[in-house]
């Protein structure tokens, strides 16, 4: 009984403890019946009672106890029938009950349990969609025949709109009315996706794609599926960014325009220094000469060799004048032998000009050769740093160095003078169109310029150009 009682389930165990319960409890009961009716038959039976009864009421009582015998010994032949009778047809057909309760439960119960989970999961996900999701279902009519929730608010319709035309429901402009007429028309393949610029019924503009979804396979009225999502602020953000490019590519071609300007400003100006060089300094020297010249008294030998040797002078000073016009203007060494030997040629003439302490340093013997649109530039930059620095450092010295790897060409410029403040050196203003147009300069051939200074612990200029290969 045991080993059988392994080979059931919890449900199977229950039942069989509730049968064992049942026969215990009528045996329980017959056997209270059989005590009362004892006590009855005792009691009728007395001698008081059997002096006080008639041949009838005795021959009435004998029947009653016979029936009342029959029912006892019967109800007891049921109970000691099912203890008595073999135990495995107990338990067979006991088995047979379960297994005809297990089969119904596993075709019964378990279905309905799993299609009312299918149905469950439907409700929820079917309530989800419905209040996120932009979608409906038209006609061939193009009638809703569903709308979600979603879309309803969405749209800001409060009313049924079942059976409405579903672009008079999207929009109350007639011209928009064709143009989605025209969408839903031209949807014959099986997924279309559309964009659409619309009115809501507020008046406000917003943009929607629509996807629309042919059900004709389903064989219902329902013939498209119209899935929508806003995409307004995708839109807009487009249509800023555009704008801002736009007035980007404004700025920067005013930019241009204002760089060309200040480009041609600073060449006239540099054109008027040049002549006011030529006219001031070689000029004068040429009159000077000239009158030297005309004055002198050849009968005289000791004041015209005196004169003489002060043209000598003279012309010698008028010399170095054109170089440095010539030189400032398109340096030959530049030409000839590349940027490096212009740079440190550049860095001796102004320290013997000006008498400043200019030094240069090549520390990785640069000598490669360049674009020469890329030299010029380069010699254009520290021709201007080298300047900015003779004009408002107030330093001791001036220090240009080279050095360079496979793919750069490094140069710096810098003082031990007063320097300035940072801030002001990198937005590029208050420091005049000197900085402005190095920086342009280095920008176009494609170099990064970077300016750092302290006040009182001088400046460095640092240019960093790729080197092509």
């Amino acid at each position: 009984m045991g080993l059988l009682d392994t080979y059931l389930s919890d449900r199977e165990r229950s039942l069989l403890q509730k049968r064992r319960s049942k026969i215990s409890g009528a045996f329980f009961l017959l056997f209270t019946v059989v005590i009362v009716m004892s006590y009855i038959v005792q009691n009728q039976l007395s001698e008081e009672n059997t002096v006080l009864m008639t041949k009838d009421d005795i021959k009435d009582l004998k029947i009653s106890l016979g029936l009342i015998s029959v029912f006892v010994l019967g109800y007891l032949g049921w109970i000691l029938f099912r203890l008595i009778r073999p135990t495995y047809i107990t338990y067979l057909d006991l088995i047979t009950d379960l297994l005809a309760i297990k089969n119904n439960v596993q075709t019964d119960d378990r279905p309905l349990s799993s299609r009312e989970n299918t149905l469950l999961r439907f409700r929820e996900l079917n309530f989800a969609v419905n209040n996120a999701v932009l979608y409906a279902t038209i006609t061939d009519e193009n009638r809703i025949a569903y709308i979600s929730k979603k879309f309803e608010e969405y749209l800001g319709h409060n009313e049924d709109l079942t059976f409405r035309k579903f672009e008079e429901v999207l929009t109350y402009k007639h011209n928009q009315h064709h143009k989605i007429r025209k969408v839903l028309s031209s949807a014959t393949e099986e997924l279309v996706n559309k964009e659409l610029r619309l009115t809501n019924h507020a008046g406000d503009i917003f943009w929607i794609e629509m996807s629309i979804i042919n059900m004709d396979n389903l064989k219902n009225s329902q013939r498209r599926l119209i899935v929508c999502h806003d995409i307004t602020k995708r839109k807009h953000a487009g249509m800023e960014m555009q704008r801002v490019n736009r007035n980007k590519f404004v700025a920067e071609v005013q930019s241009q325009k204002d760089l060309s300007q200040q480009i041609m400003t600073a060449q006239e100006d540099e054109r008027k220094r040049i002549a006011k060089d030529i006219h001031d300094g070689i000029g004068q020297m040429l009159t000077a000469l000239r009158f030297n010249i005309d004055g002198i008294d050849f009968s005289n030998k000791e004041k015209a060799e005196e004169s003489l040797n002060s043209l000598k002078e003279v012309f010698g000073q008028l010399i170095k004048d054109v170089r440095a016009v010539t030189f400032s203007l398109a340096p030959p060494e530049l030409t000839d032998h590349g940027v490096a030997s212009a740079i440190r040629k550049m860095s001796n003439m102004v320290g013997n000009f000006t008498g400043h302490k200019v030094l240069y340093e090549n520390i990785s013997e640069f000598d490669k050769r360049l674009d020469n649109n890329v030299e010029v530039n380069i010699y254009r930059v520290v021709q201007e740093a080298v300047n900015n620095a003779l004009k408002y450092s107030e330093s001791e010295y001036i220090l240009v160095t080279l050095n360079h790897t496979d793919s750069y060409l490094k140069i710096k410029v810098e003082d031990d003078g007063i320097g300035f403040n940072p801030k002001i050196t990198d937005s590029y203003k208050g420091t005049g169109n000197g900085l402005r147009f190095m920086k342009e300069r280095v920008n176009y051939i494609g170099g990064e310029l970077r300016i750092t200074s302290e006040e009182n612990q001088g400046t460095t200029v640092h240019i960093v150009v790729p080197i092509e290969k």
